[in-house]
């Protein structure tokens, strides 16, 4: 049975993305032990499918179209320099999304649509961010302890998120490559 890893996200503009790879750089110069994403590949992960049957790709197309009826385009702000699980011990570095009704309550309605469709749902909660890098090993912690406390009020920009796209990613050596199934735009009601 043919799969495909794929995942639904909001993309970002440029301004944003130049913003970030600005970001990047300031830590690549303090600091060493991360592999930074690249910065046209950091997106807002509204839902993570992992292995897709190529059958049911239609289907989570059709559920898209759908539930992207009636919801307005909604703006985002992207702020501030975080990680998880926390950053006195971090293995992934975020960029924050401030909370929007708008976008977890379009997200929510993805989740629940989707489980109806037979994909699990997700056990954390929503917590909208960018992953913009993940932690090698553990011997530069403290120095980037540092520089996540001196960005952790970043104002990096904002952004109107009109549309949603289905991504197939695909992993290779250089890191993952990904391509477009499918861009739904956001419609708003009538």
């Amino acid at each position: 049975m043919e799969t495909l890893r794929t995942f639904i996200a909001l993309e970002l503009p440029e301004q944003v993305k130049e913003k970030l790879a600005r970001l990047q750089q300031k830590f690549m110069d303090s600091t060493s032990g991360v592999r930074w994403v690249k910065p046209d590949n950091i997106h807002l992960t509204l839902k993570f499918l992992g292995s897709t049957r190529v059958k049911k790709v239609e289907e989570v197309s059709m559920i898209l179209d759908r539930i992207a009826q009636g919801v307005s385009p909604f703006v985002l702000n992207v702020g501030g320099i975080g990680a998880f699980p926390n950053p006195k011990n971090p293995k992934v570095i975020w960029a924050g999304i401030q909370a929007n009704a708008c976008c977890a309550h379009f997200q929510e309605r993805l989740e629940t649509a989707l489980a109806a469709a037979g994909f699990s749902r997700e056990d954390r909660p929503f917590s909208p961010h960018l992953t913009i890098g993940r932690l090698k090993d553990g011997r530069m912690r403290k120095e980037l302890g540092s520089l996540l406390e001196e960005f952790s009020n970043e104002h990096i920009g904002r952004f109107e998120a009109s549309h949603v796209v289905f991504f197939r990613s695909d992993l290779e050596p250089a890191g993952p490559v990904y391509a477009r199934i499918k861009d739904i735009e956001l419609v708003a009601k009538k």
